[in-house]
């Protein structure tokens, strides 16, 4: 979306370096693009610090609810496609904290005020976005999912769609950091909808996902003599 890459671009004209750009343009794309990413995804990065220093990778996949199994999950039958037991504990936001903590040069204080301001006070929606979500209009009604069905329905484009929720989750983050995410009303919110519909996920799923992100060893191959 442009207004993603426009705030990394703002952010690197404000003093910021990759790794503030890469984390605020994640966290606006994750209030306009909501189809493709958002808090509750993982995060995987391949950064390149000043200097040509070593690739640094990071690997923020979410992992399953400690009391999940196959056997648990096969006990309810299978799973269908809006079942909380393909849900992962989001990995995102501890990536992001973790390259921040070691890489970056400002804090989510600063670089998501652009992501709470599109939620707060709304954004058109995009062509590409409103088709996607017409895609899924019947996946999102299934799963009584109402604050991505306002009105009803799949938001068109154009339409404005403001998300005050969203907003205060993000607002919490800039504030107490990954913290406010994994512990505390967010976490309680995100565990008791999941176990309402069956999930396993608890708060201390939440909580040891707190520092799931961890750098790893880039991949990596010769290629010609390079």
């Amino acid at each position: 979306m442009p207004i993603a890459s426009l705030t990394a671009i703002e952010v690197l004209r404000a003093g910021g370096n990759a790794v503030d750009a890469a984390v605020a343009a994640c966290a606006v794309l994750a209030v306009v693009e909501p189809q493709s990413t958002g808090l509750g995804g993982d995060c995987f990065c391949l950064y390149a610090p000043p200097g040509g220093g070593k690739v640094v990778a990071v690997n923020g996949s979410g992992r399953s609810a400690a009391a999940a199994s196959l056997e648990a999950i096969a006990a309810n039958g299978t799973p269908d496609d809006i079942s909380p037991h393909g849900v992962t504990i989001p990995g995102a936001v501890s990536g992001w904290q973790l390259l921040l903590d070691a890489h970056g040069t400002k804090g989510f204080d600063e670089l998501l005020l652009p992501a709470i301001r599109c939620a707060e006070d709304g954004f058109p929606v995009h062509e590409r976005v409103a088709w996607d979500w017409s895609m899924h209009e019947d996946k999102l009604r299934r799963a009584e999912n109402k604050l991505f069905l306002p009105n009803g329905r799949a938001p068109r484009e154009g339409d404005r769609l403001v998300q005050t929720a969203l907003a205060g989750t993000l607002r919490a983050i800039a504030k107490r950091g990954a913290d406010a995410f994994y512990s505390g009303p967010v976490a309680r919110n995100m565990a008791t909808s999941l176990r309402a519909r069956g999930g396993f996920q608890t708060e201390e799923d939440f909580a040891n996902g707190r520092n799931a992100a961890e750098f790893v060893e880039p991949i990596s191959i010769r290629w010609r003599d390079l």
